[in-house]
This record gives C-alpha cells, sequence and structure tokens, in this order.
C-alpha cells in the first residue's frame, strides 16, 4: 500500500501550477465566478476522486480548494476564470484516514458512500503541505463526528482476487537478472463499514 500512496505524494507535489488565489482580487472573482457569498478559507490544491473498486493511483487534478460554510469547493481555473469541479460536503464524509492528524504535513483521505478524495492542499509559494487550511479543512469535513484514522497502517486497498505479472530487471554491477512474479491486482474501499 505505501509504494501507491509515495505515488500518488510524488505526483501531487509535483503536479502544481502557480494558481492564484490569495489576493483580494482573486477572492472577489473566485466569489463572483462561482457564486459564493462567503469564503471560510482557501488554498492552492490537488486532488483525486477514487471510485470504490478502482485501481489506486491517480494524476491528480489540480486547482484550487475553497471552504465555504456549505462545503469544499474544488475549482479548476480554465481561461481565467474559476469553475467548480466537485464540492465535498461535512455530511457525506463518512470516515478519513489522515496520517499523523488533522495537522500532519501530508495529504489525507476522505470516504464517501460511494468514492474515496485523496486532497492535498498546498502553499501558494512552493509544493508543500498547507498545514493551516488542512487542519481547517479537516475540522469541518469532521464537524459530524466523523471518525478519523490517524495511524499509517490503516488499510484502504485490498485484493481483488485478480493476480497479474509483474517482471523486475535486477542489476548488480554489470550483470541483470530477471525476476517474474505474480502480484495481486489491488482495489481501493472503504475502510469506515469495517471499523465500526
Amino acid at each position: 500500500m505505501r509504494m501507491p500512496i509515495l505515488a500518488v505524494t510524488v505526483a501531487l507535489l509535483s503536479a502544481c501550477t502557480s494558481v492564484r488565489y490569495d489576493t483580494p482580487e482573486a477572492q472577489q472573482q473566485i466569489r463572483q465566478d462561482l457564486k459564493l457569498t462567503e469564503i471560510l478559507d482557501s488554498s492552492r490544491m490537488n486532488w483525486c476522486v477514487h471510485p470504490y473498486g478502482s485501481a489506486p493511483g491517480c494524476k491528480p487534478e489540480k486547482g484550487v480548494g475553497i471552504l465555504t460554510p456549505d462545503g469544499l469547493v474544488m475549482a479548476h481555473v480554465v481561461d481565467n476564470h474559476y469553475v467548480a469541479a466537485r464540492t465535498l460536503k461535512s455530511g457525506d464524509v463518512l470516515c478519513s484516514t489522515v496520517p499523523g492528524g488533522g495537522a500532519a504535513d501530508d495529504i489525507f483521505f476522505t470516504f464517501t458512500q460511494n468514492e474515496a478524495y485523496m486532497l492535498g492542499p498546498l502553499k501558494a509559494d512552493r509544493d508543500e503541505i498547507n498545514t493551516r487550511f488542512k487542519a481547517r479543512l479537516f475540522d469541518y469535513l469532521h464537524s459530524n463526528g466523523q471518525r478519523s484514522f490517524t495511524g499509517k497502517d490503516i488499510n484502504f486497498q485490498r485484493p481483488t482476487g485478480k493476480k497479474v505479472k509483474q517482471t523486475t530487471v535486477l542489476r548488480t554491477g554489470l550483470a541483470a537478472s530477471v525476476v517474474t512474479e505474480e502480484v495481486d491486482v489491488l482495489e481501493i474501499y472503504s475502510p469506515c463499514s469495517t471499523t465500526r
């Protein structure tokens, strides 16, 4: 499980672009483009949506996360306009996995009825987790008392029962050997129902 999460983290941090959201002008444009009356907070953000049963890993969507009293609006910037892609409400969240807790410097996953969300709020000026926004987002998404798992050992990937052949080339000095083995095909599932 750690390798797909590591791959997502690397992709998350390398898939970022400079999206302005933190100036008064940008905040006004966000309100206007998305027809919002109140913005509690905002952050540059990457996210992935995993329908249950899908394979781990993704190419993160990138844009802005806007926290409002009604939910987290995930928006893209298209032709200099903010366009809402998804909204995640506290009432939709069943549980989450947050390695290290809500204020930790890492991405986190929330689980709804049908899909998992990888959420990665980023600082405006560098590809690091925006822990201030993450803590506020965490509090909002868990405002109905949802359970959050903070250990790195919580698993939300499981074998499908199918196997695929995986070939690895091992190099030692000038020699190389090829190892082929069967490995499990994994899928994303919700840990919420299995841990209540």
